[in-house]
């Protein structure tokens, strides 16, 4: 995550941030603004921005966006960069593109393809219900998924299939085929039919 320790008062105030959000979003912002811990900062910006319109909004999505940037880790910044990118591509898609094409750029900066394919992960999942958005991390998802190997790289195929089937149909077959032969495999290849 961070090199930053993650304290109790970090986990307490993000769930403080979503209980106040609802009645008080500026006050969530306040307390979300206070959490040292830049992941659940970032989190407890992205909570209480769904709270917020127009302008507060988008500067609150942006600040929570910078706090993703202050994690040592590639493949932290982009998960938790995430959050704010579902709230953003709701509401302005052209910024959350913008933003999703520095965040598959910096994902793809990571070597490690399970971390990388962590990483676009979450980041497809937080814009599957946009394609267009969706369709800017897919092929990136693809190459990390073709990258790797092992289980767990068997796991992220198995979870992101759809997604791959509703951005870019034409990797389906080489992605199960990339998966390690076994019952799952042939469900996946079943699909295609």
């Amino acid at each position: 995550m961070s090199e930053q320790e993650i304290t109790r008062r970090d986990v307490t105030e993000r769930a403080r941030v979503r209980k106040v959000a609802e009645q008080d979003p500026r006050r969530a912002v306040e307390i979300a603004r206070g959490i040292k811990h830049p992941w659940y900062r970032c989190q407890a910006l992205s909570i209480a921005s769904e709270h917020l319109a127009g302008r507060d909004q988008e500067k609150t999505l942006l600040a929570a966006l910078e706090a993703a940037k202050e994690q040592h880790e590639v493949n932290r910044v982009v998960t938790v960069s995430s959050w704010p990118i579902q709230v953003l591509s709701g509401t302005s898609p052209d910024l959350a593109a913008r933003r999703i094409e520095e965040l598959v750029s910096l994902a793809n900066s990571e070597p490690h393809n399970l971390r990388r394919a962590h990483a676009l992960q979450a980041l497809a999942f937080a814009v599957r219900d946009h394609p267009n958005l969706l369709g800017l991390v897919v092929p990136a998802l693809v190459e990390a998924l073709l990258g790797g190997g092992g289980p767990r790289i068997d796991r992220c195929i198995e979870d992101t299939f759809e997604l791959v089937r509703a951005a870019k149909p034409e990797s389906l077959k080489a992605i199960a085929m990339h998966h390690k032969a076994n019952r799952r495999r042939e469900r996946l290849l079943e699909s295609l039919v």
